[in-house]
């Protein structure tokens, strides 16, 4: 062998050995962060598991951590349309006695932009009533099923007869027999209002505008109904018939306003709407429940 070949294959062997150093670095390395990886998944797996047993007793104590997994029965949120035989502007809504006359009796109805009960959507449906001479009147849209219907009648059993949490169930199924399921229609926009329950009756009214003429007047935190901002409104017709109760006027007050509640809302004690009629359980009605009509 001559020199010059000796030294051509001894750079060969060292290339070799070169090429099979990196190739082995890199399968090391490789196999280092799959060890790294799966140590890290393994801790992470404990943590999780840990956390769904209850976490540390330090975890466990932290502020709000209670309250972050406390989940509403219940929860809707959408738009009112009330209106009432009231003159403008009702004077209920701001802790007085009714006027003109020396009653009240409104007619309205909440349509759920979004809500649930449980793992029940009540997406877009109407419930309401109208609370005349000889008592109330409620509704639910037809279009509601048996599992909505049953989740609509505890929640008009707090929102509209206003009963604590733990005697919603029991009030639902006394006022079941009593609930009208009918199309609802309510509409609202910029300018006016309309509700239209078939069978029971309708109104409309315009909005009353301020000074510039182009925005409606609102009336904040009134005494009377669970809305922030009650936009104030002019009725042009208003026709209820239930039983013996006709309604057959305009000119009456409305109210517009969006609201929000769920199965923690405070309702209060119940409200005695139909204010000053005999029909409405006398001078001893007078002092019971929310005071709602300067009673």
């Amino acid at each position: 062998m001559s020199t010059n070949q000796f030294y051509t294959e001894a750079r060969d062997i060292e290339r070799r050995w070169g090429w099979r150093d990196v190739v082995r670095l890199a399968l090391l390395l490789t196999a280092a962060c799959a060890l790294a990886a799966a140590v890290f998944a393994a801790f992470h797996l404990t943590l999780r598991r840990s956390a769904g047993r209850g976490g540390s007793a330090e975890a466990a104590s932290t502020p709000g951590a209670a309250a972050n997994a406390e989940v509403n029965l219940w929860a809707i949120r959408g738009a009112l349309s009330e209106t009432c035989t009231c003159s403008v502007p009702c004077t209920c809504n701001f802790g007085e006695q009714p006027s003109p006359h020396s009653y009240c009796y409104p007619f309205y109805s909440y349509h759920i932009n979004k809500g649930r009960y449980g793992d029940v959507s009540l997406d877009g449906l109407h419930f309401g009533s109208a609370d005349l001479k000889n008592g109330r009147t409620m509704f639910i849209d037809e279009r509601a099923d048996e599992r909505q219907r049953e989740a609509l009648r505890i929640i008009i059993a707090r929102v509209i007869e206003r009963v604590p949490a733990d005697s919603a169930e029991a009030k639902a199924k006394e006022i079941a027999p009593r609930i009208l399921y009918a199309a609802v229609r309510q509409e609202y926009g910029e300018r006016s209002n309309h509700l239209e329950v078939q069978g029971l009756g309708q109104f409309a009214a315009n909005y009353i505008l301020g000074m510039d003429k182009s925005q409606p007047l609102v009336v904040r935190n009134n005494t009377t109904w669970r809305i922030r901002d009650a936009v104030k409104a002019k009725t042009t017709l208003y026709r209820v018939r239930a039983g013996k109760d006709v309604i057959d006027l305009k000119d009456t007050n409305s109210n517009q306003g969006e609201f929000e509640y769920t199965d923690k809302t405070d309702f209060g004690a119940p409200a005695r709407w139909n204010c000053g009629s005999p029909g409405a359980g006398g001078e001893e009605a007078r002092h019971q429940g929310e005071q709602m009509c300067g009673h």
